[in-house]
């Protein structure tokens, strides 16, 4: 089936590596040309000269998502080049401080709720207008199954995965009337770096090893494998495509099960 993705225009925050990397892959393998935006200028770099390189066309934009004088230029340096904007991929975040709430640094807490939310205000905020502009696009916020039911021992997290999967409901009906679809993707546990620093600070306060929680989490999946961040970014694929334009404020689970609605 025809993805009608070729020749539109994305931007995926924290694209470096991990999901976001694996994001901007799939979208390139179907001819979007993208907006990798990162503060790893290194590995950033390198991901969009691999795109490049395999005949996709691709730019790295420095970008700390909670500045918005750098949003903003970003937006501008994407426009500049690729003459529009179809998609925003709102993934860059991070997972902060592991544990119980009493015990959390404030400092942590103030970065974490300013990387995963306040980007994703963010961004959306400075790329809207020119979606109003060309009548449609697709915004995608890249949240969790942590966001709809909580997880004890990473609470900070969780609420701003909430957070940013609320913001869907409110922002597709603000923008529907301009052909605007904004949903969530809401994955559960991945392979990626973000996870080893989860299952080697969150273990102690579960009483475990960080292989015994990585099997614990493992073990709730229903289907014979753990989940990759290519499930992730195929799931992104559909929703940028012309196949999900009646789908809005949603927020859709990539959990193996693990979560159930």
């Amino acid at each position: 089936m025809e993805t009608g993705l070729n020749g539109k225009a994305a931007i995926v925050t924290g694209a470096a590596m991990g999901v976001g990397r694996a994001i901007a892959y799939a979208l390139a393998d179907e001819g979007v040309r993208v907006t990798i935006a990162d503060i790893d200028e290194g590995e950033g770099r390198k991901a969009a000269d691999k795109i490049n390189s395999g005949g996709g066309e691709a730019i790295f934009v420095r970008t700390d998502v909670t500045q918005s004088g750098q949003v903003k230029s970003m937006v501008e340096q994407a426009l500049s080049r690729f003459g529009r904007i179809d998609i925003l991929v709102n993934n860059a975040g991070i997972v902060g401080q592991q544990g119980p709430w009493h015990l959390l640094d404030e400092e942590n807490f103030d970065q974490v709720v300013a990387i995963n939310f306040k980007g994703t205000y963010l961004c959306s905020k400075a790329v809207v207008p020119h979606m109003i502009e060309q009548r449609g696009g697709k915004i995608i916020n890249i949240s969790s199954c942590a966001g709809k039911t909580g997880e004890e021992n990473n609470g900070v997290y969780s609420a701003t995965k909430a957070a940013v999967w609320n913001m869907v409901h409110s922002l597709s009906g603000e923008l529907g009337q301009y052909g605007i679809n904004v949903n969530a993707v809401c994955p559960a546990a991945m392979d990626t770096a973000l996870m080893e620093k989860v299952y080697r600070e969150r273990a102690e306060h579960f009483g475990l090893n960080p292989d015994e929680l990585r099997k614990k989490i493992a073990d709730g999946f229903r289907l014979p494998r753990t989940l990759t961040v290519e499930d992730a970014a195929g799931v992104v694929v559909f929703l940028a495509s012309d196949m999900a334009d009646m789908m809005t404020g949603q927020g859709v689970n990539i959990t193996g099960g693990i979560e159930l609605h």
